[in-house]
């Protein structure tokens, strides 16, 4: 009955099922590591094969000692991050015991899309020992007319197994994080511990950390390789602070956080990740602000050229009224004292015109000038010697690059979109906004912005309000010098052994479940190769 509430059609063929990022080396995959590599030597030469999901219900690791399961996953378009979810690929063991969250058997009939018919699973949930949370299913799948009364407790004691090391990760991370806060938490400055499932604040940090200062917390800690980093940022409150960020090792990516607050120079918060701006001995001259489009170019020199009022002479109207009409216009402006004048989109101005800027520029004595562009190491020939004239340069970072300062980002479009919005954007849905491309910048975070404001006018903002293709987290990480040579020693060995994973794990000396693992972690496709 869900199934079909859900809309999903009987005769389902795959195609569409939606695929998100996951991280190939988290907690759950490096607790259940060893697990499934002793079922899969356990299993070998039964057809029965393993499928692990995680707490969102996708598909993270996938075993195969029946190639025509793989070979009708494959066909359904089921693949690394696929959603299992009974509302989207119907009745089945992961989708269900994720829904009913206790171990279930389903035999073939019993499914509900045609091509899982053939097939008899057993699912089991994994729950952390601690917090009780959902952490996965585990399943085991095996052709319909072939059932073991034995399976349903060989996967539950399976099962069972991954909790307990969970938990062996969880008392030894934990403990490590606890002894790292205590030793520093009775300070007067507000400090902070962030694990993986748990927070630790002193009763400073309690009262000046707000819910979004969390999520930001939360980014800061993910891109954080190792070591320390210092960042200014804006609280959620309006407090400007100093965050002194620390891994603590042994935690599992536990880190400390010690927030001391700094004076603000005026009334205008202070936002992390603030324009890189190169600064001169003297403010005359002209300013250059560049970034790439939707980066708030515009709203950066109204700011700057306060208690001014920006007049702006926008370059691509040159097309329109022609560069004579145009230039003119423009020189007689320059040679008008007093006032700021703004020119925008330099990257399109011709080259005749590019003089008359520059002539304005060396006479001096006009009004105050701005000038936009794209970023400048875009610039070139007579666009970047222009640029260059210009001694003070501010650089607009991409928005995809200001995940911390996001939340008060978001909140001001509120606040300007609707000032009588009482919402609130929950910590989940700031780490979600924060992870996305944004290849349109601001423009783009205020489209979002307004559709949820369409949707709701009060009360809390959840992931389920934002539009559909903003739900799911894509992260590309990057890798270090070993993990690429680690990529190509494995991509060498699939080429040797034309795709066949069995023989090229056996070439490398690692077991076929490692070498699944390593796939994934290194974001191996099969690149043109036959990867069986």
């Amino acid at each position: 009955m869900r199934s079909k509430l859900s809309g999903v059609p009987p005769e389902f063929s795959g195609g569409d099922v939606p695929v998100a990022e996951f991280d190939p080396n988290s907690r759950l995959y490096d607790a259940a590591a060893s697990v499934l590599d002793r079922m899969g030597d356990e299993l070998a030469g039964s057809s029965f094969s393993v499928v692990l999901a995680d707490r969102d219900c996708r598909l993270v690791y996938r075993w195969f000692d029946d190639p025509r399961f793989e070979s009708t996953l494959d066909e359904l378009g089921i693949r690394d991050g696929a959603d299992l979810a009974e509302g989207t690929v119907g009745t089945n063991a992961v989708g269900t015991t994720f829904e009913t969250r206790k171990g279930i058997i389903i035999h073939g009939a019993e499914h509900y899309i045609e091509p899982f018919k053939t097939f008899t699973c057993y699912g089991h949930p994994i729950r952390h020992p601690v917090t009780r949370r959902l952490e996965g299913v585990l399943d085991i799948t095996g052709s319909s007319d072939v059932s073991n009364p034995l399976l349903a407790p060989f996967l539950a004691r399976a099962a069972q197994d991954i909790q307990q090391r969970l938990l062996d990760q969880a008392k030894t991370s934990e403990r490590v994080l606890l002894a790292a806060f205590q030793s520093v938490a009775r300070q007067r400055r507000a400090i902070a511990a962030v694990g993986e499932d748990i927070v630790l604040t002193n009763r400073t940090a309690l009262d000046l950390l707000g819910p979004a200062d969390y999520a930001v917390m939360r980014m800061l800690t993910e891109d954080l390789d190792r070591g320390t980093r210092s960042i200014d940022l804006t609280l959620d409150s309006g407090i400007a602070v100093r965050v002194h960020l620390t891994r603590i090792a042994g935690a599992d990516g536990g880190t400390l956080f010690h927030f001391d607050p700094i004076a603000m120079p005026s009334a205008r918060p202070v936002l992390p990740s603030r324009p890189h701006e190169v600064e001169t001995t003297s403010s005359a001259g002209p300013v250059m602000v560049a970034g790439a489009r939707g980066t708030g170019r515009s709203a950066e020199v109204r700011r700057l050229a306060r208690p001014n009022t920006v007049e702006f002479r926008n370059c691509a109207d040159v097309a329109v009224e022609g560069e004579s009409a145009w230039g003119k216009r423009l020189r007689e402006r320059l040679e008008r004292p007093g006032g700021a004048v703004c020119v925008e989109h330099i990257d399109l101005l011709p080259a005749a015109l590019i003089d008359v800027l520059a002539e304005a520029i060396s006479n001096g004595g006009g009004p105050r000038l701005y000038l936009t562009s794209l970023p400048l190491s875009e610039l070139d020939g007579a666009h970047a010697a222009l640029a260059a004239v210009c001694l003070r340069r501010v650089e607009l970072p991409p928005l995809r690059e200001r995940g911390p300062e996001l939340a008060t980002i978001a909140q001001r479009m509120v606040r300007e979109l609707d000032p009588t919005a009482g919402i609130r954007l929950l910590p989940s849905v700031i780490e979600v906004l924060a992870a996305q491309p944004w290849p349109g910048n601001l423009h783009e975070l205020k489209a979002v912005v307004s559709y949820v404001l369409q949707r709701r006018r009060v009360g809390d903002v959840t992931v389920g309000d934002l539009p559909a293709a903003y739900r799911l987290v894509s992260r590309v990480r990057r890798l270090s010098g070993r993990e690429r040579a680690e990529r190509d020693a494995i991509i060498e060995a699939l080429r040797r052994h034309d795709g066949n994973k069995l023989q090229a794990a056996r070439d490398l000396g690692i077991s076929r479940t490692t070498l699944y693992a390593r796939l994934k972690a290194l974001r191996i496709t099969d690149g043109g190769l036959s990867i069986s």
